[in-house]
């Protein structure tokens, strides 16, 4: 009877542990695939995060550019420059206000499959969210506002410079003179250039900033 028993017993052992042993095996399993899909999501968002930097690099040096026709504008406005109908015409005719728009798709499909939440690596994971959910709406809040601002300029201020824009015939040069030095045209130029200069460059130097950050501590984190 005990050897019955004792045969018993250990055939119940054996079970268990066979059991145990398999489901061990299968959220060993299961972590390994989780820990490898994760780390997949960040090289790709690794590689974003260097498209996004040299998107923002793009977009910063053509605000700058435009920032410079801006104040040759103002400084002709200022009579700290000379007035030439034409260039003045050309500098209006050549403003534009290129505003970033973040790529977002490998953050955006880490965190919907709740993935991204997982990892223990804290500090990379607070700089990624930090710039996805911080840096990036802030920007572009502000990139609105500039979209704004630029519609208003053209549709307000520029549009009386539409027929030497285009090569019509008919400029009244002297009337438009007189508009270019007026006090409307004036203030409405130094409304947008103070929005791209004073707050929407602003906010592309402090993402990109973060950007870099982010890049800093990707290569300094073991995947």
């Amino acid at each position: 009877m005990k050897n019955v028993l004792a045969r018993g017993g250990i055939e119940f052992l054996a079970v268990f542990l066979g059991i145990a042993l398999s489901l061990w095996v299968d959220d060993y399993r299961e972590n390994r695939e989780l820990e490898n899909r994760l780390n997949e999501d960040f090289q790709k968002i690794y590689k974003e995060i260097e498209s996004n930097i040299v998107n923002i690099n793009n977009i910063i040096s053509k605000n700058k550019n435009y920032l410079r026709s801006e104040l040759k504008l103002l400084n002709i406005l200022n009579r700290e420059a000379d007035y030439n109908f034409n260039e003045s015409v050309d500098l209006i005719n050549g403003l534009k206000w290129p505003t970033f728009f973040g790529e977002t798709t490998a953050y955006r499909t880490s965190i919907a499959s709740g993935r991204f939440n997982t990892s223990v690596k804290d500090s990379l994971v607070r700089s990624i969210s930090l710039l996805y959910e911080h840096y990036f709406v802030r920007l572009t809040l502000n990139g609105d506002i500039l979209d704004q601002m630029a519609f208003e300029f053209q549709s307000k201020y520029a549009l009386r410079f539409n027929k030497p824009r285009f090569d019509q015939q008919n400029v009244d040069t002297l009337g438009l003179k007189n508009y270019f030095f007026s006090n409307e045209f004036h203030n409405g130029l130094l409304s947008t250039h103070d929005v791209r200069k004073n707050y929407y460059m602003f906010r592309l130097k402090e993402t990109k900033n973060h950007l870099e950050t982010v890049q800093k501590i990707f290569d300094s984190t073991k995947l």
